[in-house]
């Protein structure tokens, strides 16, 4: 291995550590960020609402390490002693996530859903709760948990998940949806040439509750391996991004709402909706679950591991609100409120929406809706 390779490694551990300090002095002297969700449309929190007898629909994937017949206990105890009906139990398929589910459990008159599953199962059922009026309960068991990280739950604790879902009030949250134009034959073929089983984005809108996005992120989360994943959480998306940090770039045009669009090159288009990532990390400092905007985040690298290593550095400083300390920068992370956005690549590129990758895609349309979503803690 030649030195400048060593030394790039170097770069890399010495930002990764930086980064990791960053964040816990970070946590020490400032909660900016971790701020929760406290407005509904109109301003203000929901008032007391009515639960005697109320039912409730508990959305769960039985591929998840869930000891069922102990949480089926905890929730019933708990629903009963706070007033609730029924708990009616559900469970999702491989064929379908949790929106159809969710869609039934409202229409059988579910006064509160709750998704007992991973960023999947939350995201699907996310879906078809938005714009009804039913709030989301959340009880994480998964990978990233990401909702419920930016929603700051409990999640090392089952029991706290549920009390927040049982007893906590409604808040409306944005959602963030994306849509896609399909591929055309040639595309097609082209993105069969980098992956044998390359499909386009299926139709129709994809909500989103955390961060959607095209290029480096998308290929992490669809690399990331599944018994790591079992066997190590978050950890096995590290793995992943580190096969992955050679990928070609993003040739694209960028537009953010109004704005004129930009030709640029990229590791990493995204949409975040709030920015708050496993390990520790906040990618996008300024997202807010109910501010009403999505953040344009745009990362991009060059030198090699030096430039992920400075990409790092940076993304730690932007999270304590530094977003130019005047060095030489290999590692660009370009951030813009919008509330609707519009990227059109050269080349077929895979689309992921908190963490499921949906397919292959070159044209890609993100937009938000505030307040679409009532979820509970």
């Amino acid at each position: 291995m030649s030195w400048e390779s060593w030394v790039a490694i170097i770069a890399l551990l010495v930002a990764l550590v930086a980064l990791i300090l960053t964040f816990r002095n970070r946590r020490l002297i400032t909660s900016l960020t971790s701020r929760r969700v406290t407005t509904i449309a109109g301003g203000g929190e929901t008032p007391h609402e009515e639960k005697d007898g109320v039912p409730i629909a508990v959305i769960f994937n039985p591929s998840k390490n869930i000891d069922v017949p102990d949480l089926k206990k905890r929730v019933e105890e708990r629903a009963a002693e706070t007033g609730y009906g029924e708990v009616r139990w559900i469970e999702t398929a491989v064929d379908d996530p949790g929106l159809g589910q969710a869609r039934k459990a409202v229409e059988d008159g579910a006064g509160l859903v709750i998704a007992a599953g991973g960023d999947g199962t939350v995201r699907a059922v996310a879906q078809s709760l938005a714009g009804t009026g039913v709030p989301l309960g959340i009880i994480a068991q998964g990978t990233g948990n990401l909702l419920a990280r930016n929603m700051d739950l409990n999640i090392s604790s089952v029991p706290d998940m549920i009390e927040s879902a049982l007893t906590g009030q409604s808040h409306a949250m944005d959602i963030g949806y994306i849509s896609t134009s399909p591929l055309t034959d040639a595309e097609q073929v082209e993105a069969r040439s980098i992956d044998s089983e390359a499909e386009s984005v299926p139709a129709g809108e994809h909500a989103f509750a955390v961060i959607a996005g095209l290029g480096f992120d998308a290929a992490m989360v669809g690399d990331a391996d599944s018994d790591l994943k079992a066997r190590m959480g978050w950890v096995a998306y590290v793995a992943s991004a580190v096969k992955n940090l050679k990928a070609d770039k993003i040739h694209a045009g960028v537009k953010a709402g109004d704005a004129e669009e930009i030709m640029i090159d990229a590791r990493s288009i995204m949409f975040a909706n709030c920015g708050k990532l496993p390990g520790g990390v906040v990618l996008a400092p300024d997202a807010q679950l109910d501010d009403g905007w999505l953040e344009l985040v745009i990362l991009d690298t060059k030198g090699g591991l030096v430039g992920w290593a400075d990409l790092l550095r940076r993304m730690g400083l932007a999270g304590i609100g530094v977003t130019n300390d005047g060095l030489p920068s290999t590692g660009t992370l370009d951030m813009r409120k919008t509330r609707s956005a519009n990227v059109v690549a050269d080349a077929p590129t895979r689309i992921q929406v908190d963490g499921d990758v949906l397919g292959y895609a070159t044209h890609v349309r993100a937009r938000v809706e505030p307040g679409g979503l009532l979820i509970r803690f």
